[in-house]
């Protein structure tokens, strides 16, 4: 743990009756961290639970012996992390019972662990092999800055750049590099003079969480910095998780008295030879649709239009320095662009989307080599399906993804589909693995609970995905949309010749 920064551990028996002591313990460390006595208590609970978990399920009735409970200081807040050497746990997320239910007998996922997760802001159960097992609590500090991050763990302060009113009359100096930490302040601000509280993506808000998504790897951040060192730009690289082959370009942001100097396209070429140092498949990005220039700008890039994804934006989005307000959910443009073209590629299509999809694909460069495989009519060799479900608070948008398929699947996306809806989301996205021989035979009955054609996205999923989407109670105007290339009109005329709401 010679890395970890303000890092500490307790060892307690597997005894219930210690379950205060743990809560005790890890209070008494989120109140140092500076958390509110609110968030301290759902803290206490959450870990309570965990506790309760581990002494009741990980051992036998017989056993005695201990395990460990620690807590570290990360960028993101504060992580609990409970380790014991107990049975092997994996259970299913999906199908956890509200916090209020009873607990259902044999099952591993009980309503305590849909308390964690309602509790905290990341919960994860990882098994280690021969090193037991571990519940990783994350709780988000919501009124952390970077001083404070940097009182605890030595960063670098910074102090922010003058006012941001007067545009320069002289040339200025500008390079064009990584994200340093002392930087990730000004980023965020950065972005906020951009997008108000509106932009998707919430970290984006919170400089320690900039630094640790970074340092992960599931971000990479380049900025436009002057002479005297003040950010004039920022673009990122965003990967789904750390095995993505393809990374979304966003979060752009460049300050108004810095326009019009070529600063966008410079951190584009940073971050696409990024994205090739890596050795990722593609880059792909999100274009509105109340106006066609973010179109346009992809399309010199070299994007080409690969779905389209109705309602995306919420009406309520803001744009500073853009005085326009939004008529309805703006929908988006996912253009997409190759860095290493696959060959050989072996694909599992739905009959009645099989000629778009090839269209697609020959617009984003793939014109020979595609391998149509004949579908499996069987839903699934296992019993139960594989979901990963996402949620994104702010936009009210889901994204869902089968990452196995099970006999179970339509059952378990319908059931998914009816949470989330209940719970306001307002646009929901189904990513099917287009190398998977089960996706072509199942899009018909996900089309009956109302999903309908988006596009595709190369490397979304484990291989390439086919996107639907829903709509839950959000009107579309169609003739509000506004796209620019023949492909991208092409999908529109498509997807509202296929949306049920129509």
């Amino acid at each position: 743990m010679q890395d970890a920064c303000d890092y500490s551990r307790i060892t307690i028996p597997n005894d219930r009756s210690y379950g205060p002591v743990a809560t005790a313990y890890v209070a008494a460390v989120a109140d140092r961290m500076g958390f509110d006595p609110h968030d301290i208590e759902l803290i206490g609970r959450s870990v309570r639970e965990a506790v309760d978990n581990v002494v009741e399920h990980a051992f036998e009735p017989y056993e005695r012996t201990s395990f460990d409970i620690s807590c570290e200081r990360v960028p993101l807040g504060l992580k609990v992390v409970i380790k014991d050497q107990g049975f092997p746990f994996e259970p299913d997320l999906n199908a956890c019972p509200p916090p209020d239910s009873e607990p259902v007998p044999g099952s591993e996922c009980g309503p305590g662990i849909s308390l964690m997760r309602e509790l905290m802001d990341e919960v994860h159960f990882n098994n280690l092999g021969q090193q037991g097992k571990e519940t990783v609590l994350i709780k988000y500090l919501k009124t952390a800055t970077l001083a404070d991050y940097h009182d605890a763990c030595e960063l670098e302060p910074y102090d922010g750049p003058a006012s941001d009113d007067i545009r320069p009359t002289t040339p200025v100096e500008i390079t064009v590099q990584p994200l340093e930490p002392s930087l990730a302040i000004e980023v965020s601000r950065s972005v906020y003079r951009a997008y108000g509280y509106s932009y998707s993506y919430e970290h984006v808000y919170y400089p320690e969480r900039i630094l640790e998504l970074n340092r992960s790897g599931q971000l990479f951040s380049a900025v436009a910095v002057t002479s005297n060192h003040e950010v004039a730009g920022h673009l990122a690289l965003m990967r789904f998780d750390r095995t993505s082959r393809i990374a979304e370009m966003g979060m752009a942001a460049v300050k108004p008295r810095f326009r019009s100097r070529g600063i966008f396209s410079r951190l584009t070429e940073f971050v696409m030879e990024k994205a090739r140092s890596e050795g990722l498949t593609g880059v792909y990005g999100r274009a509105v649709t109340n106006h066609t220039y973010s179109q346009q700008v992809g399309l010199r890039m070299g994007l080409r239009d690969a779905a389209l994804t109705l309602g995306f934006i919420p009406a309520t989005a803001s744009f500073k320095e853009i005085t326009e307000t939004l008529p309805q959910r703006d929908s988006t443009v996912i253009h997409f662009t190759y860095l290493q073209k696959p060959t050989g590629l072996k694909l599992y299509l739905p009959t009645q989307h099989r000629e778009v999809i090839l269209q697609l694909y020959r617009h984003i460069g793939i014109s020979s080599g595609i391998e149509v495989g004949e579908s499996s009519s069987v839903l699934g060799t296992q019993e139960r399906s594989v979901l990963r479900t996402v949620t994104y608070a702010p936009l009210r948008y889901v994204r869902i993804d089968i990452e196995q398929y099970g006999e179970d699947v339509v059952h378990q996306v319908k059931t998914q589909l009816k949470k989330v809806c209940l719970e306001h989301a307002e646009v929901i996205n189904l990513y099917l693995d287009l190398s998977d021989p089960l996706t072509g035979s199942s899009v018909a009955a996900f089309e009956e609970l109302g999903f309908f054609f988006s596009g595709i996205l190369p490397g979304g999923c484990a291989g390439d995905a086919l996107i639907l989407q829903y709509l839950n109670n959000v009107p579309i105007d169609y003739e509000k949309v506004k796209v620019k290339s023949d492909m991208g009109r092409l999908l529109l005329d498509y997807v509202r010749q296929h949306d049920p709401n129509e």
